[in-house]
């Protein structure tokens, strides 16, 4: 083996265990497990090519490979981003009956972040939801982990490159404030609450690679005067030991019933006055008094 290339690896995972929060002394090379390879979704060909890091196709050719045929060497498979529920499901059930399964060190695939659930998230479908359930660190403070599956709504197109397109990013920030406020900061009286955006800043660092993610987020305002709170948080988003990118979002929550009223009034208003503007009222004008028939002679 490549000494050089297996320390590049293990730093690599290194980093990206340390983002979701696992240590890499307890699964790692050093426990002379094997060598680390990222798994990661199909669309992300791109980025698995030159690096330890298989797509999901990848790994279940090489699960099928018949026991005759040895692999070249043991590895600690980790699982990295663009995996659904039902991929992690499915390799297990392989790994669990493949010819290989001495070699291959799934043991990191049971401890994948739950994904959040619809009424955190606000996402009918699971694949559309980028985030695990929220962790309370403390009254203003949460933790998550990004969790991008390759089928959510974001890359039902195309992957263009190696990372992440920047509206995941925002997506994430959207879900999360949702997931901790609906979570921790209101009422569990079976409410439903609708969100309103007021503001949203986003500062983008560095690329963001199919690799474990961890967001944090913090309560930088929070108003309770009114009948419906406000707040304005910081969520960032750290990667490999590093932050990523950056995003401050202000939002107001109301009653869900509160807010159709509102924004029925509002609706209403807006067709009102497109149709003033796209077919306006010609002007009145003042009408013009008959003309006074001519005098005749002798009158």
């Amino acid at each position: 083996m490549n000494t050089r290339a297996f320390a590049a690896d293990r730093d690599f995972v290194a980093s990206s265990l340390d983002a979701q929060g696992t240590s890499f002394h307890t699964v790692g090379p050093q426990s002379a497990k094997g060598r680390p390879v990222l798994v990661v979704g199909d669309k992300f060909r791109e980025f698995s090519t030159g690096k330890a890091v298989l797509t999901i196709s990848q790994l279940r050719g090489l699960l099928d490979i018949p026991a005759g045929l040895t692999l070249c060497e043991p590895m600690i498979l980790i699982p990295g981003q663009g995996l659904g529920e039902q991929d992690i499901a499915s390799v297990l059930a392989q790994a669990a009956t493949t010819a290989h399964r001495d070699c291959l060190d799934f043991s990191l695939w049971h401890g994948v972040p739950k994904r959040a659930e619809r009424a955190l998230s606000h996402k009918h479908r699971t694949e559309n939801t980028l985030i695990s359930a929220p962790r309370r660190i403390d009254e203003a403070f949460y933790e998550l982990d990004l969790l991008v599956d390759e089928n959510c709504e974001l890359m039902g197109d195309h992957q263009t490159g190696q990372h992440f397109q920047g509206m995941l990013v925002v997506e994430a920030a959207r879900q999360s404030f949702l997931a901790v406020t609906e979570a921790f900061l209101l009422p569990q009286d079976g409410t439903k609450y609708y969100f309103v955006f007021n503001s949203l800043a986003a500062e983008y660092k560095r690329f963001m690679f199919p690799i474990p993610a961890r967001l944090e987020y913090r309560i930088r305002e929070r108003d309770d005067s009114g009948n419906n709170p406000r707040f304005v948080v910081d969520i960032l988003f750290h990667q490999a030991g590093q932050e990523t990118a950056a995003v401050i979002c202000g939002f107001t929550v109301m009653p869900d019933w509160r807010i159709r009223k509102v924004e029925q009034t509002l609706a209403q208003q807006a067709v009102d006055r497109h149709f003033s503007v796209l077919l306006p009222t010609p002007p009145t004008e003042d009408p013009i008094p008959p003309a006074m028939p001519a005098a005749r002679i002798g009158e």
